[in-house]
């Protein structure tokens, strides 16, 4: 499944008809989750979403599509389902909450073709007509697969997208091209974005940090709202542009990136990295999430594999630590920047070091085939 996002342009009489459907439609949905919660105080037991979509029929009303709420009744009973799911392994979970007006920002439109479809001049996106019927859509990317279902966002900029995803159909192993250097090590970090087996580095951006002064006078602003008020409202909508742009930018900065990998070589070779249990340290953080590593190692596998390439995840278990010329483990803290042997005199970049150790690691043996 892949999903294409498209800014869609409503007039002002369409951009009313869809905020009075979100609107709506949470309405609707913590009257459902209220149902669950009385029905499990009485009898223990919770009701399918079959027994929602039966009980609350007909309550969308001429603001809510009917499969719009088929949606909603799916969406809380999938909430239920990873509740228990948590509680039986014993994870620390919350109760599916009500949904406030600033956590409530899409509506699902359930079958593409029925509920909503592409018109035939690609330039108006045709939704239910109590939402609006036909809305401007900017296709600046042709789609792929086939369309299945779609949501409407309203993001923090105050703008309107069609979020379609799409089946992709299973194409033929593409092989790829001979070149000099099939496979490549990636070592990813804070100094630098990543350190590849080569000497590369990219740079760390560190997007958030650098609008931190930004952020802290705006949360400045928005403290010294009152709160209900259409100030503060405003200065909280302001808070969240910064944090869109931040989000993007990284998600920029992540794609052009991974683009020359994944289209370059055969196979990457990364390390398999627990970054829920790295940012337990809190020295770094911030520092991690702002680099956002994990989201990075996703669109690498997912460009990969879309060029016929693979991504291999290694234990990241004394990468740096250990020489790659002898094999030798060479205890260093984090400021050491530089791997010096004392056993076979290799002296090379701390990172260039880890990345070549991952590759070695993950490398597979000539003329094997590790595509599935």
């Amino acid at each position: 499944m892949r999903t294409f996002e498209y800014r869609l342009y409503p007039n002002k009489e369409q951009s009313h008809l869809l905020m009075q459907c979100l609107i709506e439609s949470r309405i609707i949905y913590n009257e459902m989750l209220e149902t669950v919660k009385a029905q499990y105080e009485e009898e223990g037991t919770f009701p399918s979403k079959y027994d929602l979509t039966k009980a609350f029929k007909g309550r969308g009303g001429e603001r809510v599509p009917a499969t719009t709420v088929q949606c909603l009744a799916d969406r809380l009973s999938k909430s239920l389902k990873r509740f228990l799911a948590c509680k039986e392994l014993a994870m620390k979970v919350g109760f599916p909450r009500f949904k406030k007006p600033n956590r409530w920002h899409s509506i699902q439109l359930r079958q593409y073709g029925k509920d909503c479809y592409l018109h035939e001049d690609k330039k108006h996106f045709i939704i239910p007509a109590k939402m609006g019927k036909s809305l401007k859509i900017k296709m600046h990317r042709p789609m792929e697969g086939t369309p299945k279902t779609a949501h409407l966002v309203l993001r923090a900029d105050n703008h309107w997208y069609a979020l379609i995803v799409c089946e992709m159909v299973p194409s033929a192993e593409h092989i790829p091209s001979a070149c000099e250097h099939a496979d490549i090590g990636i070592d990813v970090g804070l100094k630098s974005f990543l350190t590849d087996s080569e000497g590369n580095t990219a740079p760390n951006p560190r997007y958030y940090r650098r609008s931190t002064r930004t952020l802290r006078r705006k949360q400045r602003v928005l403290c010294r709202r009152k709160k209900g008020s259409h100030r503060r409202r405003k200065a909280a909508k302001n808070v969240a542009k910064t944090h869109l742009k931040i989000s993007r930018q990284r998600r920029d900065h992540h794609y052009k990136t991974a683009k020359p990998y994944a289209e370059g070589y055969h196979h990457i070779i990364v390390e398999d990295l627990q970054i829920a249990n790295m940012v337990k340290n809190h020295y770094l953080a911030k520092s991690i999430m702002d680099a956002s590593w994990g989201a990075f190692l996703d669109i690498l596998t997912v460009k990969a594999e879309s060029a016929g390439h693979q991504v291999i995840r290694v234990n990241p278990r004394y990468t740096s630590q250990r020489c790659y010329e002898c094999g030798e483990i060479v205890q260093k803290s984090l400021s050491v920047r530089t791997h010096l042997c004392p056993f076979c005199g290799y002296i090379a970049d701390r990172d260039v070091n880890a990345a070549q150790n991952i590759l070695k690691a993950g490398a597979p043996p000539s003329g094997v085939n590790v595509h599935q």
